[in-house]
């Protein structure tokens, strides 16, 4: 017969085999639960990545005055499920193709920028300048891309409710007078009185008096002079800006 102190000892180690199984399972289901909600949130950030990508896109279409199919393309370039697939660990979509999972948004915000807010501020010269550089007015225009991805699979193993929305937003300048190419450039610059065309149409004159002299410059096979100093920069690109493009 086993003495009473060694059956206490062997019970005792029978209820401490029992508990470590249960703590087993419990770090198990823990470590289990923090490397689902791990990956999801992994996941999510990539899709959040995605949706700013997406939002610079359409601020750089919207600058450009693109067509309207052109900003309605956003959805097909940057969230194609044949290039990402999104996925819950069940396996169902992050980002279903499902009405309102994905919306844009670009608006005129209401009035114009203040004075103190324009190019030069409100400095007398630059005032001047932009009456004849810049004929449009700036205002702004804002925009945002959004994505509501599905969380429901991860909060039911969380055990909570989650509704969660993505979105990238932008504000950009409209209507800013930015010129259209190069020739439209110079007839600005022509047409500018104050910075351009006074000065250019005094050292004109002056030039032309002394064109009669050009008759000793006659020898020496020089070029008489030119009185056109805009159109000859026409696509011409400064040294160290066509450095940079190389």
């Amino acid at each position: 017969m086993a003495p009473a102190g060694g059956a206490a000892v062997i019970a005792r180690i029978d209820r401490q085999g029992g508990q470590a199984v249960a703590e087993a399972l419990l770090a198990l289901g823990g470590l289990g639960a923090l490397w689902v909600l791990g990956s999801a949130l992994g996941r999510l950030q990539d899709l959040a990545l995605q949706t700013e990508f997406a939002g610079r896109h359409l601020a750089f279409v919207v600058a450009q005055e693109a067509p309207r199919d052109v900003r309605e393309r956003t959805q097909a370039y940057f969230f194609q499920p044949e290039r990402h697939r999104w996925r819950n660990h069940d396996g169902s979509a992050l980002l279903p193709d499902q009405p309102g999972r994905f919306s844009t948004e670009v608006r005129q915000a209401a009035g114009q920028l203040p004075e103190q807010a324009q190019p030069g501020g409100t400095a007398e010269p630059a005032r001047m300048l932009r009456g004849e550089l810049l004929p449009a007015y700036p205002g702004l225009v804002a925009g945002r891309v959004s994505v509501r991805p599905d969380l429901a699979p991860v909060a039911k193993l969380g055990g909570w409710r989650a509704e969660a929305r993505l979105s990238s937003r932008f504000a950009i300048l409209a209507d800013a007078g930015h010129a259209r190419d190069d020739g439209d450039v110079q007839a600005r610059i022509a047409r500018a009185p104050r910075a351009w065309s006074d000065a250019a149409r005094r050292t004109e004159q002056a030039g032309r008096a002394l064109s009669a002299m050009s008759r000793v410059d006659r020898p020496w096979g020089r070029p008489p002079p030119q009185f056109d100093w805009l159109s000859a920069w026409k696509g011409l690109l400064p040294a160290d800006l066509a450095g940079d493009a190389r």
